[in-house]
């Protein structure tokens, strides 16, 4: 049995403001677009810049946190997976589309008055456990998973405080 990977992490700003939709079903749909730039050659005079541009989707409590905190040229952190799709337009050509489904977002820098962290249920994207997340003490994270879990991640965790390092057997 083989392995494919879909993970895409990227850090980037928003190149305009999210639009927040509804689908049939109720289900929310947030979408927004990002600029990453990056690097080649060595520092100094060799050295070019240029800026990538992608298409970000996120859903459910997630898409509605987003739409709230996020604005134009605000710095988030994106870890999701790829999604293309395809189509075939009136005039009969052939079309698709590559975008990001946001497992997980960060906001990082300055924003709106929000939560610290946040974790939603995802229920749109259908894809698994999502995993991980990026951290930091004053950003939010808003996190989608298929576990059905929700609560505030921001808590400390009751055990930290009765572990010396001495007895770590490592």
């Amino acid at each position: 049995m083989s392995w494919d990977i879909n993970h895409v992490v990227l850090i980037g700003r928003l190149t305009r403001d999210p639009e927040l939709t509804y689908t049939q079903s109720g289900a929310a749909v947030c979408k927004f677009s990002i600029a990453v730039n990056r690097s080649s050659g060595s520092k100094g005079e060799n050295q070019e810049e240029s800026t990538s541009f992608f298409n970000i989707v996120a859903w459910n409590k997630t898409a509605e946190i987003c739409k709230e905190y996020l604005n134009k040229g605000k710095q988030v952190g994106i870890d999701g997976r790829l999604q293309q799709s395809r189509w075939t337009a009136t005039d009969g050509t052939k079309r698709s589309n590559v975008e990001i489904v946001a497992n997980t977002v960060q906001f990082l820098g300055q924003s709106k008055q929000g939560p610290d962290r946040f974790q939603a249920p995802d229920q749109g994207a259908g894809m698994g456990d999502a995993g991980g997340s990026f951290t930091g003490e004053s950003s939010p994270v808003v996190e989608n998973k298929n576990r059905g879990e929700a609560g505030d991640v921001s808590k400390k965790d009751p055990y930290l405080s009765e572990l010396d390092d001495d007895e770590i057997p490592f």
